[in-house]
């Protein structure tokens, strides 16, 4: 059986496994960003310049993550919330902490939705 996804198109079990697999860790990797970021808004100086080292750092191996799951999957959702990632380091980069905020919601929020799409059919078929 397919269900149909965002994009008008289906997943087959399978694909629903891997969008899944996939999803539910770029959404836990995009919380733990949230909440790195919350704390770059409390540094001054130089905890803020190395903080923001490690931020880049972290976002560089989630925007791997997330090209990873593209790949495999080739959902369009994956790519878009890579640029999104993009986007949110480029916020970091200007101390725009708000906007970048934002953006991450926003990513988070994509990938939910497509992981939601993965875990109904899972369910329905009995593997969840």
């Amino acid at each position: 059986m397919k269900v149909k996804n965002l994009k008008g198109s289906t997943f087959d079990i399978r694909e629903a496994v891997l969008c899944y697999q996939y999803s539910e860790r770029i959404k836990s990797e995009l919380i733990i960003a949230g909440k790195i970021l919350q704390v770059l808004n409390e540094l001054k100086n130089d905890q803020l310049f190395g903080a923001e080292k490690v931020m880049s750092a972290f976002l560089d191996a989630l925007t791997a993550e997330i090209e990873i799951a593209y790949n495999v999957t080739r959902l369009r959702s994956f790519r878009e919330t890579s640029l999104e990632i993009t986007e949110v380091q480029g916020s970091i980069g200007l101390h725009e902490y708000s906007k970048a905020n934002s953006i991450l919601s926003e990513a988070l929020s994509l990938t939910t939705t497509y992981s939601h799409k993965a875990t109904e059919l899972l369910i329905e078929k009995g593997c969840l």
